[in-house]
């Protein structure tokens, strides 16, 4: 049977701990206990649980002290802490709180109402929890092109007015790439768009497996890709981009049980191997380099003169 949940008492008092543990794990409570507040933390670097019972008087550290350093880190600030004290005195309910205990009980606790507590903690963790998985997800969706799956433009210029001032400040090399699918609307013309649909969601599968994790691929416009490439000048730039203009021209596209073939020109600039002044103006003299592309015959990787 599935655990309700887990939980890490924090006591310094063995028959505390012992009874804590005994109700808890009774009523099907997965239960790990620390000796005092710097043990308590030592034990978060590894253990994650859905709650936190952290009595307030101990030594060494304190459960008001634990408790703000439980919050202040990134990764426990969202587990649940019932501070757990003998002192029934209303400015330290009222402390435990302000500083971002969910609950305060006063010993020595009825069971029943501990039993009660750690199951309405553990109840509104997993909703938070779900909650927050919701949220990160809706926030990847809005930042994506539905047919691709690959960022959209929106998110292409918030990413590149970023990177470009990290790049600024870090006094480190940014590129930006933009290709562009060669006669794509003969393509679509000649096989339909539904084709064409296949060959940049097919496109967007290749430049994922070319490009580094922490470069930032987006579907720029209609058959426009755009490439953010973080710490990487404009020689490494252009290597990349001819990659991925062979890879595209070698792979074998097809609709239905007919071949296209299909190319792409690309265009690189980058920063500060070109003269850009700001992120637009990155972006421009790529967009000019992929023109320069195209004029050229199409096919093929054009650097930025600027």
């Amino acid at each position: 049977m599935e655990a309700n949940g887990s939980v890490l008492v924090v006591d310094d008092n063995e028959l505390i701990r012992r009874l804590a543990t005994k109700l808890l794990t009774k009523n099907n409570y997965e239960v790990t206990t620390a000796l005092n507040g710097r043990a308590a933390l030592q034990q978060l670097n590894n253990v994650k649980p859905d709650v936190i019972l952290l009595d307030v008087m101990m030594p060494e550290m304190d459960g008001f002290e634990c408790c703000r350093q439980i919050k202040n880190n990134d990764s426990t600030m969202d587990i649940p802490v019932i501070l757990v004290s003998s002192n029934t005195d209303t400015i330290d309910k009222i402390k435990g709180l302000e500083i971002g205990a969910a609950d305060y009980i006063v010993k020595p606790f009825d069971y029943g109402e501990l039993l009660a507590r750690v199951s309405t903690q553990v109840k509104m963790k997993r909703l938070l929890d779900e909650l927050g998985k919701k949220n990160s997800r809706l926030e990847e969706l809005v930042k994506k092109d539905s047919l691709t799956n690959l960022y959209n433009h929106r998110y292409f210029y918030e990413r590149l007015t970023s990177e470009f001032n990290n790049s600024i400040r870090d006094k480190s090399p940014l590129s930006c790439l933009i290709c562009d699918i060669d006669r794509f609307k003969n393509i679509n013309d000649t096989y339909g768009h539904q084709a064409g649909d296949d060959i940049l969601k097919s496109l967007a599968a290749i430049f994922r497996r070319e490009i580094r994790p922490e470069d930032i691929p987006s579907r720029y416009g209609g058959e426009e890709f755009a490439f953010i490439l973080p710490r990487t000048d404009i020689r490494e730039a252009a290597s990349l981009a001819e990659r991925i203009r062979q890879s595209v021209e070698n792979n074998t596209f097809t609709f239905g049980n007919i071949p296209i073939s299909v190319t792409i020109s690309m265009g690189v600039a980058a920063f500060p191997d070109n003269s850009a002044k700001t992120h637009i103006e990155l972006i421009c003299y790529a967009d000019e380099a992929l023109y320069a592309a195209k004029q050229d015959g199409r096919n093929k990787t054009i650097l930025s003169k600027h």
